[in-house]
């Protein structure tokens, strides 16, 4: 009956009446990162594309999940060994590129990023130090996983969430498009400087400043950090890369920081400057 209807409307209206509808673009492939105090749980493979990562931190500490593509087959293994040429404020290995991934969240929280993904093997890791400046890595905190090329689909690339705001980062500074709103925002980050850098957004308790925060970090962050809620952002992303994430902003202060290490003395790119408080009115 339905061919019989559509040759009918055919007829009367031409073939466009009988015509498929287009195929809509598929939205993001969400994969959820569990973080605990210091294990990841996420799937072993997943498919290459657009990917959004949604970290939930279950641990008692902050956690980030910094995403490390591994090029020319290089496995976990090889990464272990890079890492030690890397402690000793050696560059990182050629076949290592930093992509992105949830940047830190307080525990008992959830942060998303959104970004497209190219086969091959990668590794979260969590730099993040405990109180006594151990990185977590340090205490076994990665995980290895695999994206495999996506089968051919039906439907177009998914295409990218619309940012409502973006932050490009140079050496060493951010700059937003616009000043942030309160509400949830999805934000776009660019890294249009010559080395890797992050973005992560705390909240400021009433009465601090980034003076404060300079001023602890500097005295070798002893006693309780001057900061409030840790939002996410975007981890450690190569120049050229970007990625986008999504936060809800209350009215209030904020910090957006970079702890990168500098390609040039190591030290963490808040030394160098890149550090900046906003208002979000």
């Amino acid at each position: 009956m339905r061919h019989s209807r559509c040759l009918i409307a055919g007829l009367a209206l031409g073939a466009a009446a009988c015509a498929k509808p287009a195929p809509q673009p598929a939205g993001p492939n969400v994969v959820t990162i569990t973080a605990a105090d210091y294990v990841f749980n996420v799937p072993d493979t997943i498919p290459a594309g657009l990917t959004t990562f949604r970290l939930v931190n279950q641990g008692k500490e902050l956690h980030h999940a910094s995403l490390i593509r591994l090029k020319d087959g290089k496995t976990v293994a090889d990464f272990q060994s890079g890492l030690q040429a890397m402690k000793t404020q050696g560059p990182p290995p050629p076949w290592i590129s930093f992509v992105g991934g949830p940047n830190a969240v307080t525990p008992g929280d959830t942060g998303l990023t959104t970004q497209t993904l190219e086969p091959g093997n990668y590794v979260f890791v969590c730099w993040i130090p405990t109180a006594d400046g151990m990185p977590h890595i340090m205490k076994g905190m990665m995980r290895a996983m695999v994206v495999k090329a996506a089968q051919a689909a039906p439907t177009p690339a998914a295409a990218e969430p619309t940012a409502g705001f973006s932050i490009t980062l140079s050496d060493y500074d951010f700059a937003l498009s616009a000043p942030l709103t309160a509400g949830t925002h999805t934000i776009r980050v660019d890294n249009s400087a010559t080395q890797p850098h992050e973005v992560v957004i705390t909240a400021l308790p009433p009465g601090k400043s980034l003076q404060d925060f300079i001023a602890w970090e500097k005295g070798g962050e002893k006693g309780p950090i001057p900061t409030g809620k840790w939002l996410g952002g975007v981890a450690g992303i190569d120049p050229g890369g970007h990625a986008q994430f999504t936060a809800t902003f209350a009215p209030g202060n904020y910090l957006l920081l970079c702890f990168w290490p500098d390609a040039k003395d190591g030290k963490a790119h808040i030394v160098h400057g890149m550090a900046k408080q906003i208002t979000v009115s």
